[in-house]
């Protein structure tokens, strides 16, 4: 059946695998069924997925209410301590008293101007503060103040030394900033309206 010539019969061979490789190219890249049938297991997969979560017993939505109700509290929770304004003059109030309390002079304190978060959730309140006392005063001051009845991060930049008072204490010069974080108005959108 097959010519004697060499040539011939290497024609021959490079058509039989030119079909070959068009055929094994159709059936699994030019296959529309393939794809079809790509859809359908999709498709499969997430009607099992919803009838799984449509079987649950009893017991499980419970848990889900109860999960749910928990989240809401903490959310109530986090709103109380994220004010919806910026409350510049009261939290300047606070730290000014919670300085003179400890005996420390209050240098410096600055609010920057507030910045929307990158997830449009609240505004970052940023503060430079600088403080002159005693070291312990100092971190007393530093733990009164994260401690205040709403989110307050305190981050210390430097404390150098920075005199010696009559009675022979040293004094410590303190600079760190601090992060509040205030809801933003409520007309503004949220991300997932925007």
């Amino acid at each position: 059946m097959l010519a004697m010539d060499s040539r011939a019969q290497y024609r021959v061979l490079g058509l039989v695998l030119l079909l070959g490789g068009g055929t094994a190219f159709h059936l699994y890249f030019g296959n529309p069924r393939r794809v079809e049938l790509a859809e359908l297991a999709e498709r499969v997969e997430r009607a099992e997925r919803t009838n799984a979560l449509a079987e649950l017993p009893a017991s499980d939505l419970d848990a889900i209410r109860e999960s749910l109700v928990l989240g809401e509290r903490q959310l109530a929770v986090l709103k109380r301590l994220v004010p919806r304004e910026g409350e510049v003059e009261a939290i300047y109030e606070a730290i000014a008293a919670e300085t003179q309390s400890l005996g420390l002079e209050l240098v410096h304190a600055l609010p920057a101007d507030p910045v929307a978060d990158s997830t449009g959730y609240f505004v970052r309140q940023q503060w430079a503060l600088q403080v002159e006392g005693a070291y312990h005063d100092v971190g007393t001051l530093l733990t009164r103040i994260a401690g205040f009845a709403r989110i307050v991060r305190p981050e210390v930049e430097e404390i150098i030394p920075s005199r010696i008072t009559n009675s022979g204490r040293q004094l410590v010069h303190a600079r760190f900033s601090l992060e509040t974080f205030v809801l933003p108005p409520e007309n503004s959108t949220s991300p997932e309206e925007g």
